[in-house]
């Protein structure tokens, strides 16, 4: 492997303030000199920390990259599924018990007036290796199985951005979700990125690919009895980027279990997710 220097070490942000404030000569003069000095060690080092160099440098850098020109993200082989009865939930939920891990999220109803509470959860997204199911909550009487999926000990969640749905889930339903990851904010919470990263930054640096986010579909009618072709897509990328990169992380990046909590840490070290993510 060989870590690109163009992409230098020292965030290129910080570069750009550096020749602000002291002038351009300054700051050439700087990332030339971090790059010299890498390039003096670099034949010395093993190979993880090669690898954690090369994935700070990209993580570093990830806002001056562009996604327009790679491949859109797909769900590849994965089957969607879009429940809207009892007798279908609890047949997805029989199927989904047998996961270790689940990508999650939500989708509501958009309020465009101020002072007006959000709408109920519409719909609850879960994806594994192999399907994506997208629950339309509003239209099921009884989704209590789906919910003890949420609070199942055994089962991770993983998901972008949960404050927001684990809040909405509590106040509907009185449930906290257990074993849940932000990947988020994993790296503004464990390695100083100043930023939470959302879907479509984590897709880019995770897995090289654009993931189409259309904020027309992000705002439309969640509650249709019937969704549409694009909130279909919509719905079950979000669920399954997130699994799809979570897994790409613990694969090209072992060393970043770590940054997990704990529990989930002690239980990679027992090679519970070996199989799962093929390592």
């Amino acid at each position: 492997m060989k870590i690109d220097i163009s992409e230098s070490f020292i965030n290129k942000s910080r570069v750009n303030l550096i020749k602000k404030i002291c002038g351009n000569k300054a700051g050439e003069e700087l990332e030339k000199a971090v790059s010299n000095a890498f390039e003096n060690i670099a034949d010395s080092l093993d190979e993880k920390t090669y690898k954690l160099i090369d994935f700070i440098t990209k993580l570093d850098n990830i806002n001056t990259h562009t996604d327009e020109n790679l491949p859109n993200y797909t769900l590849k082989n994965k089957n969607v599924h879009v429940i809207k009865d009892e007798k279908s939930l609890n047949e997805a939920v029989s199927s989904l018990n047998n996961s270790k891990i689940l990508g999650f999220d939500t989708e509501q109803k958009p309020i465009f007036q101020k002072g007006v509470p959000p709408s109920p959860i519409a719909i609850i997204q879960m994806s594994n290796a192999s399907d994506c199911y997208l629950f339309q909550v509003h239209l099921i009487k009884n989704i209590k199985p789906l919910l003890d999926i949420l609070t199942n000990r055994n089962i991770v969640k993983v998901g972008i951005g949960l404050d927001g749905d684990n809040s909405a889930l509590y106040k509907e339903f009185r449930i906290r979700p257990k074993c849940c990851i932000d990947f988020g904010s994993l790296f503004k919470s464990k390695m100083a990125y100043p930023n939470d990263i959302g879907a479509k930054k984590s897709v880019l640096l995770f897995l090289n690919k654009n993931l189409q986010k259309s904020k027309k579909i992000s705002r439309s009618n969640w509650e249709n009895i019937n969704l549409t072709d694009t909130q279909v897509k919509y719905a079950s990328e979000d669920a399954s980027c997130v699994y799809d990169v979570f897994c790409n992380m613990l694969t090209t990046y072992p060393f970043l279990i770590q940054i997990l909590p704990s529990w989930f840490e002690e239980r990679y070290n027992k090679n519970e997710y070996r199989e799962l993510i093929k390592i």
